[in-house]
């Protein structure tokens, strides 16, 4: 079996989420990895959570969650040595990712002009909060930062109380997975013409498109609606509301009177589909705070999943409210094939989330995260030509470290 990606080579000078998230979809479809690190800075996230209560620099459960399908080099950047490094495995490759602080890749030669004159047709790709150009380039930003300058804050979050993000992290997945689109975009045009190019994407510019409503909204009507929780402007009720236990809550949203009539039998008050203040949607809006009251009163007497197979029967839009446990317990999922088993070499077989899609022509190639340098000596040697003498010579030195 063929991957579509087989023959390609990434130059994978990425940390943290964005970069890593991207890449990993790129090496599970086929192309080769070769993340660039160094023990001496390495990647914060491999220091975010042990595997089983026990740290190390190999065994941070989220690294390994996310950097599956590469391989890893350990250089110290700081060295000219490693740079020449660096630059030979750029010319032997075919795209480049990288996503520090603006002028961290220029400090060490790798900056795009460097890198295509060694490589004319190399694709790099550099994801920065707010871009390479610009008064705010060189800002340092991570997720509730990048949410907060795209505009998101200023719509999640309830009426009345303060701004509020969706989690740390979340615009880092998102944008890689627009990254993975970008690059793939440069390639068909590099098979077209030849040419490599310079791919500045601006984290914060990447979830500002993800806001569709909302800016359409403003240019055409000029209308800022701000926060509205979980409601929305044309469903009711659209929410979350408890089931039966402790802390157990169910989504539903409803889109139309019909659903909504077909919504009270499943709860068993029928005659609330005929209430004057809810029979049609205008109605249901105008009081939703009621219909929210009077909903949730009925739902938190069902079981949870119970409700949820209930509603669905009747081909109603809900779903259960999951946390990390429920998801990893949902035979769903693993029937899907996106949770993949992975032996790690040092915290043994674990589960990671993998690409959610299936295939029917083909599978993708899941490997485990790397321990940290753990192919330096393969790359070097077998991909760039150094000898076992030099390799050791340059352990010596701390190049490779």
């Amino acid at each position: 079996m063929t991957l579509p990606f087989e023959g390609i080579r990434v130059a994978d000078f990425g940390w943290i989420f964005a970069i890593p998230h991207a890449t990993a979809w790129l090496g599970a479809m086929g192309a080769e990895v070769i993340r660039v690190e160094s023990s001496v800075a390495p990647d914060l996230v491999r220091f975010l959570s042990g595997t089983d209560g026990t740290p190390g620099i190999n065994r941070s459960g989220i690294f390994n969650s996310i950097n599956f399908s590469r391989k890893s080099v350990s250089l110290n950047l700081m060295n000219p040595q490693a740079r020449e490094i660096a630059h030979r495995l750029v010319k032997v490759s075919d795209i480049a990712t990288e996503n520090y602080t603006v002028g961290n890749m220029k400090k060490f030669g790798l900056d795009y002009e460097s890198l295509r004159a060694i490589k004319p047709d190399i694709i790099m790709l550099s994801g920065t909060p707010l871009g390479q150009t610009g008064p705010y380039a060189n800002t340092v930003g991570f997720g509730p930062t990048t949410q907060a300058f795209a505009g998101m804050c200023h719509l999640t979050g309830y009426p009345g109380d303060f701004p509020c993000g969706i989690g740390g992290t979340w615009p880092d997945f998102a944008v890689g997975t627009a990254m993975v689109f970008f690059i793939l975009a440069a390639l068909h045009h590099r098979d077209q013409t030849g040419e490599g190019q310079y791919l500045d994407l601006s984290m914060a510019e990447t979830v500002t498109t993800m806001l569709p409503e909302a800016m359409m909204d403003y240019f055409l009507n000029w209308r800022d609606n701000g926060p509205i929780g979980n409601r929305d402007c044309a469903m009711a009720p659209h929410g979350v509301f408890p089931a039966k236990g402790d802390d157990q809550w169910i989504a539903i949203a409803i889109a139309s009177d019909e659903e909504f009539a077909a919504l009270c039998e499943a709860l068993e008050v029928p005659a609330l589909a005929n209430d004057s203040r809810y029979a049609r949607l205008a109605a249901r809006l105008a009081n939703v705070d009621d219909l929210e009251r009077e909903v949730a009163s009925r739902t938190r007497e069902f079981e949870r999943d119970a409700l949820v197979q209930k509603l669905r029967e009747r081909n109603l839009a809900v779903g259960p409210v999951y946390g990390p446990i429920d998801l990893m317990e949902d035979p769903a999922l693993r029937e899907s094939g996106m949770l993949v088993e992975l032996e790690h070499p040092e915290s043994g077989k674990r589960i990671v989330p993998g690409l959610p899609v299936t295939f029917s022509a083909m599978q993708p190639d899941y490997q485990p995260a790397p321990a940290i340098g753990a192919d330096s000596e393969q790359v070097l040697g077998d991909l760039l030509g150094y000898s076992r003498e030099e390799i050791a010579r340059l352990r010596e030195e701390k190049v490779i470290i």
